[in-house]
């Protein structure tokens, strides 16, 4: 949820490749790395290595911020029938799945 919560932070910037750099640091963490993005600390480094401001990764931490808006994409989700990531919908119509 937090990963997420921060992702939705890095898309209010209306800066796409902060967004995917969010992204990427997330995933070399979890996957290449093997730390946990539910640890708050690795989190926080994590996206501030990415380019997110400390000060603000930590009061969104501290918060419930961009939860509603995570919960809606994960109903989403549920209702496209997604069980997994990566997955991706293009235009409402095509699915792709896996890596």
């Amino acid at each position: 949820m937090d990963a997420h919560r921060l992702i939705k932070l890095a898309e209010s910037k209306n800066d796409r490749d902060l967004v995917e750099r969010v992204i990427n640091r997330f995933y070399k963490v979890y996957f290449t790395d093997g730390k946990s993005i539910a640890d708050k600390d690795v989190l926080t480094a994590a996206a501030v290595e990415a380019g997110l401001g400390k000060d603000e990764v930590e009061k969104i931490l501290a918060s419930d911020q961009y939860e509603r808006q995570v919960v809606g994409d994960e109903v989403e989700a549920q209702q496209l029938g997604i069980q997994g990531a990566p997955f991706f919908v293009i235009n409402n119509k095509y699915a792709i799945s896996g890596a």
